[in-house]
């Protein structure tokens, strides 16, 4: 049976619009706060905020991975609504008893992480605020697993809308109010996760039933646990170059750094994210049609098309918006953004070039090309963080992207091969690279004028692609049929 490039996109599109705004809605949060942050917290206090965070997220990471990281995989195995249902109940059981039991153990060493951390251990109960979270965080994750796996959009979006109204209602409070900092801010993630779990895990696990499966869960862990060391080297790419800035730097400079990092990131959070949600559990439905590895190959230029322009907004108006957002004190964060921003783009090749050794079941694979990864931006980190400070992180974390991203086509192409369009891809590389050498010579002393200039600069860019032959006459077509309902649903 063959399947349709339109109607997949438009399927993806649809979904990936939904999604999208309840992901927009997760980071509007971050976003608003950011002003708030870097008005009522010091470089150092944001530092502090960055590396409790990561220390505990990584923590959640390692903990739910091998059983969240199998249930799109098993949940599609079975065609029956109760062994779907246990494959979701048994999971829930599963990391709630061993992430409770792990979490109360390593409960006992947050004064000495306190310590070397935060180089203060009267602030252990930061990490034990977000060890609370971190529990709640991970069993939420299975709910939006479940409710992506069913196309469940509209409920997504209805999870966020909460998740965002309580975070914004309770960081005011407890940042601008009480005036408590840090604590606030962790005070509000678990209160948040604590909502979300009893609105929407509690009636899940009651529509599945508190079900358990020996069988399933054996079966989820043989595929999950490879993942782990695998997730752990990514941890080490992702989040050690912090650790790395606040002992030959500062926390004020691993404060500085996280911050760039965040903007740098946003490509991926309102585009890669998104999109995601839904063509992680969908590409295992359609992977053994006839075509699938041409439509993979468009619905990846599709995709690194849309990232492209994303990333040129944030490369570009970053300083701009960093001036009029927050103190002074932050300003120089703008300088890493366009380097970070390349290397989030590089990374999330990795959703679509991973296809081959999650469908042949090679999880192995992840854990060589993680742990390995992992390794090398250690030694990046050693190398060039003490001479070059952050420039020296944001280097480290281009250098070990790239080198991921090769790896894990060497491999999965091995057990299925995604006909790229590279004649496409390479015209969208290179007009997106024009634009921002170009973006480097505008300058105005007037902020809102410069933000202007550059906008209409990156609006040139899919300007340019279609002068350029980029689109089909299928696209074309497509794209104004769109256009002439829209203006007929306007016109009415």
């Amino acid at each position: 049976m063959s399947i349709s490039v339109i109607s997949e996109s438009k399927l993806l599109a649809m979904h990936s619009l939904i999604y999208g705004l309840g992901n927009a809605l997760n980071r509007v949060v971050a976003l608003l706060l950011l002003p708030i942050y870097t008005r009522f917290l010091t470089p150092h206090d944001y530092g502090i905020k960055e590396l409790v965070g990561l220390s505990t997220d990584v923590i959640g990471i390692l903990l739910s991975t091998a059983i969240s990281g199998a249930i799109y995989r098993f949940y599609f195995e079975y065609q029956d609504e109760k062994d779907r249902n246990e494959v979701i109940s048994s999971a829930i059981i599963t990391i709630g008893s061993f992430g409770l039991l792990t979490l109360t153990i390593l409960s006992f060493a947050t004064k000495t992480m306190a310590r070397y951390i935060l180089d203060s251990p009267e602030l252990y109960y930061y990490f034990l605020i977000s060890f609370a979270s971190v529990w709640f965080n991970s069993l939420n994750d299975i709910g939006y697993n479940y409710l992506r796996a069913n196309h469940q959009s509209l409920k997504y979006v209805v999870f966020s809308l909460v998740k965002l109204t309580s975070n914004i209602g309770m960081n005011i409070y407890f940042i601008c109010f009480l005036k408590i900092g840090v604590l606030g801010i962790l005070i509000s993630t678990l209160i948040t996760s604590i909502l979300m779990f009893l609105v929407m895990n509690v009636p899940l696990s009651i529509k599945t039933g508190m079900r358990f499966s020996a069988t399933k869960i054996k079966e989820m862990l043989r595929f999950g646990l490879p993942m782990i060391p695998g997730q752990f080297g990514a941890f080490l790419v992702n989040i050690s170059d912090r650790f790395f800035i606040k002992g030959y730097c500062s926390v004020a400079d691993a404060g500085l750094y996280s911050l760039g990092y965040r903007f740098g990131t946003l490509p991926a959070n309102f585009i890669s994210e998104p999109f995601n949600q839904v063509w992680q559990p969908r590409r295992f439905e359609i992977y053994k049609e006839d075509n699938s590895e041409k439509i993979f190959g468009k619905i990846f230029t599709y995709f690194l098309t849309f990232m492209l322009f994303a990333g040129l907004i944030i490369a570009m108006l970053t300083k701009d918006i960093l001036m009029i957002i927050s103190d002074s004190t932050f300003w120089q964060a703008y300088k890493i953004v366009p380097i970070i921003v390349l290397a989030t783009i590089i990374f999330t090749f990795h959703y679509h070039l991973n296809m081959g050794i999650l469908i042949s079941k090679k999880t192995k694979y992840l854990a060589y090309i993680n742990l390995s990864n992992g390794i090398f931006v250690l030694i990046l980190n050693f190398l060039l963080i003490p001479k070059y400070g952050v420039f020296g992180a944001t280097y480290a974390t281009l250098f070990a992207f790239i080198y991921k991203i090769a790896l894990t086509y060497h491999y999965s192409s091995k057990y299925y091969k995604i006909h790229f369009e590279f004649l496409r891809i390479g015209k969208t590389i290179i007009i997106a690279a024009l634009i921002y050498c170009a973006s480097l010579f505008i300058g105005h002393p007037v902020i809102y004028l410069s933000i202007c200039l550059k906008v209409s600069l990156v609006l040139l860019y899919p300007v340019i692609l279609l002068l350029l032959g980029f689109f089909t006459k299928e696209e074309k077509a497509k794209a104004a049929d769109y256009f002439n309902r829209l203006l007929s649903i306007i016109k009415n």
